[in-house]
């Protein structure tokens, strides 16, 4: 008997015990722990990170939903939370993961709810950047027949950024026979004569001109010491300055590697990343004033030639020196400077250049030390390639249509006017 009682007593408390365990396990019937006697942990706040996101059209963004409970805990919730997007058009968001799609430019909110509560980010969609420039360097070169020339391209994108894309242009030679450009952009200099050498991609290119010259003597030249660089001070960060006033025209492809400034502008020119357009202050009255120190200085100099006519410079071969016209300086077809050193031009009339004339650099010359200085206005032709900062005392310059200046500065304190042009410091 006293056997049977205390099985009966060993079955109750057994039984108790599963139905306070199976109640613990369920958390409750009424909410709170039923062990505890405490209120269970409730979601209190959900957070969608990151918080902030930019996409360009085509890309994915995750997110993340965090829940907070009332207990301090947290965890992340993406995978059980009800995501949405205020804008599908914009973007779409993935119930399940919080992968985010970029669908087209605009603004939409990106939400998350779980629990009873709700948390939201904001994502931006915005265009990729497009190509709108090609720049092929070096702009102007001159090689020997045999030689080889490396060019390199450059893209320059409508958010003003560049990368170099050499590899993944179709290149092309204008005149195969005369130097040919691998699909590397590498030219061989068969023939002589100029060639164009094309970076294409798309529809936008990018030039430079190639001459292959057989090796021509230079001119023989008066002993004279060499003469030092001229020194631009702060006009040497500027590839444009233009003391009165700066004409562009709308909707064209100019490029500036350099600083701008003018205090009148009709179209501002695109500039490469790194650089400022000046239209008042110190820094622009400070270059403006040592344009005209550096003028002063380059007029200074004595002359390696001296002559009371003018020249046109197309089809020779100059060295480093000192040259001094009180006629026009003319440039038809191709001009080589050949050899490391300073070259000053200096003339009381003019300076120009026909279409399609090139100014080449050979056996270690440098354009950052060849330096234009005329009197009078100076026009440069249509489609050509220049070379060396121009210093414009108090005269015009009109860079023509198309027409390159890597590397140049056009420097004057009068006015300066621009059409499609690449200019870099």
């Amino acid at each position: 008997m006293n056997i049977l009682k205390s099985s009966r007593t060993v079955m109750c408390a057994a039984g108790l015990l599963m139905s306070a365990l199976l109640s613990a396990c369920g958390g409750g019937g009424d909410g709170r722990d039923p062990i505890l006697g405490v209120n269970a942990a409730e979601v209190a706040s959900i957070a969608v990170t990151p918080a902030t996101a930019t996409l360009q059209v085509g890309a994915t963004r995750q997110f993340t939903a965090t829940a907070t409970y009332t207990d301090g805990s947290a965890r992340n919730v993406s995978a059980s939370a009800a995501w949405t997007s205020t804008v599908p058009a914009t973007a779409t968001v993935t119930g399940g993961t919080g992968l985010a799609s970029a669908i087209a430019p605009g603004s939409t909110q990106i939400g998350a709810s779980f629990g009873g509560k709700a948390g939201t980010a904001t994502l931006t969609v915005t265009l990729a950047p497009t190509l709108t420039a090609i720049a092929v360097t070096p702009a102007t070169a001159a090689i020997l027949v045999g030689g080889s020339q490396q060019y390199v391209a450059t893209a320059i994108y409508s958010d003003n950024t560049n990368a170099v894309i050499t590899g993944t242009v179709q290149w092309s030679s204008s005149s195969p026979a005369v130097a040919p450009v691998s699909p590397n952009g590498l030219a061989t200099g068969l023939t002589l004569g100029d060639t164009i050498i094309s970076a294409t991609s798309g529809t936008i290119s990018g030039n430079a001109v190639l001459t292959v010259a057989a090796i021509l003597p230079l001119p023989v030249l008066p002993v004279v010491p060499a003469p030092g660089a001229v020194s631009l001070g702060a006009a040497s960060n500027f590839a444009v300055l233009a003391g009165t006033a700066l004409t562009n025209n709308s909707g064209g492809t100019t490029v500036i590697g350099g600083d701008i400034g003018s205090p009148s502008q009709t179209v501002d020119p695109v500039q490469l990343p790194g650089f400022v357009n000046y239209k008042s202050g110190a820094i622009l009255a400070n270059a403006l004033n040592d344009l005209q120190v550096a003028i002063t200085d380059a007029n200074s100099r004595t002359c390696t030639v001296s002559s009371a006519a003018g020249i046109d410079l197309g089809g020779r071969v100059f060295a480093p020196g000192v040259y001094c016209y009180a006629g026009a300086i003319s440039i038809t077809g191709t001009f080589i400077m050949n050899g490391p050193g300073v070259y000053i031009f200096r003339t009381t009339s003019t300076l120009n250049s026909t279409a399609n004339a090139v100014v080449a650099m050979a056996g270690g010359a440098s354009a950052s030390d060849v330096f234009w200085v005329p009197v009078g206005p100076t026009t440069l032709g249509a489609n050509g390639a220049f070379k060396g900062s121009i210093l414009g005392q108090s005269a015009a310059i009109t860079v023509g249509d198309n027409t390159t200046m890597l590397t140049g500065r056009v420097l004057s304190a009068a006015a300066v006017t621009l059409q499609n042009n690449q200019i870099s410091k």
